[in-house]
């Protein structure tokens, strides 16, 4: 059925003269284990179409395929230390046995990443279909945002599209009130996420409530439990400094036990070029470190949590070597088990339209942290667009 839809929207936009572009990417990951070692990596093509077919309505949609290569067969605990495998019933169940194995595919795939219909009108804007959201204002971790969650190797990596229905209203002087509905089964798993965006001076700043099912899951169980989150997120400029703050507030199946989720970050510009940026983010949803179990890196790495544990800071420094050449380090420190990972990063410029990028990573920490199991790795992407 999104085949059909996508085709029709296509044959449609045909009449349209729709604008095609769209990137070429591959790349290659390695990763140095204690004892293993394993290669994986990707080819990946995406095909924009984006089309007005009058002054009011624009339609966009992309397809992306996406072929791995490598090692396509992982085994989840290969990442984690074996003092967190679990016992658990062996396959007569005549004894426990320690778990040795979780499958983890990267499959080929065919898939439609947004697709969706903007409607202007003089007092709302409304998009129907899959599309970006992307609510909060953190550069690796957005507490407000439950729609996505950020690759913290990776964080400015594009997102997948939700499917939904956004409906923005403008109020006033820099003021908007949006409203998101990401339709389910049911009412009460119908996500709703309403944001009132304004602009004082030098920031902006925005108000954000939303209703949702927050899913956890574990080993041998699941919870789902109703989530309210009530969010504030604030960003501009203070003295020539970018600041950038945002606070989720978690509520859980109606408790007053809240939950509290904050990140706050400072960038600065110097006059040679240089870009510093460095955020701290705390979280209540995540594990204490002395508590961490293998449950709480299931679902984390599930994509059901941000963060593993509580305290995290991030940092980053770029500066461009000339129009082709931008060098750049950032590290992230887990401040619960003392772990880290630092990892430069070579961005190079080889034509107009085509980008190679090379990363190493150095994991420092015990086996028994979240970054310390690891020891190295690194990635080569390089990315063509048309």
């Amino acid at each position: 059925m999104k085949r059909l839809l996508f085709l029709l929207i296509i044959s449609a936009s045909l009449l349209a003269g729709p604008d095609w572009f769209g990137y070429y990417e591959g790349e290659g990951d390695y990763g140095k284990l204690p004892g293993k070692s394993m290669y994986f990596g990707y080819n990946k093509l995406r095909l924009d179409m984006d089309t007005s077919p009058s002054d009011n309505i624009r339609i966009s949609a992309d397809l992306i395929y996406k072929e791995y290569n490598g090692q396509t067969n992982l085994n989840f605990l290969d990442f984690l230390d074996p003092g967190f495998r679990p016992v658990v019933p062996n396959s007569d169940m005549s004894g426990w046995d320690t778990l040795s194995y979780i499958p983890y595919a990267l499959t080929d795939s065919l898939f439609i990443d947004n697709m969706f219909m903007e409607f202007h009108h003089k007092l709302f804007d409304l998009t129907l279909g899959k599309q970006q959201i992307s609510p909060g204002v953190g550069y690796a971790w957005n507490p407000t945002d439950i729609f996505n969650l950020k690759d913290l190797m990776d964080p400015t990596y594009e997102n997948t599209g939700i499917s939904a229905i956004k409906l923005s209203i403008p109020l006033g002087y820099r003021t908007t009130l949006s409203g998101i509905l990401q339709l389910q089964n049911s009412r009460d798993e119908t996500v709703q996420y309403y944001q009132l965006k304004s602009g004082i001076g030098q920031f902006d700043l925005s108000a954000v409530y939303s209703r949702s099912q927050l899913t956890q899951t574990g080993l041998f169980a699941t919870t789902v439990q109703t989530h309210d989150l009530y969010g504030m997120n604030l960003e501009g400029e203070l003295f020539g400094i970018g600041v950038h703050t945002e606070t989720a507030v978690h509520r859980l199946d109606y408790s007053d036990n809240l939950k509290y989720e904050t990140v706050v970050g400072i960038n600065y510009t110097f006059e040679n070029s240089l870009y510093l940026l460095t955020e701290y983010y705390h979280s209540d949803l995540g594990a204490k470190a002395n508590q961490t179990a293998f449950d709480d890196y299931l679902i984390y790495f599930a994509g059901e949590r941000k963060s593993l544990n509580q305290n995290y800071l991030f940092a980053l420094a770029m500066y461009p070597m000339g129009d082709l050449l931008d060098v750049s380090i950032f590290g992230i420190a887990n401040l619960d088990d003392k772990s880290a990972v630092i990892a430069p990063q070579l961005i190079y410029r080889i034509f107009q339209d085509v980008e190679l990028s090379v990363m190493g990573n150095l994991f420092i920490g015990k086996d028994t942290d979240e970054f310390g199991y690891q020891e190295f790795g690194g990635r080569v992407r390089l990315r063509a667009y048309f």
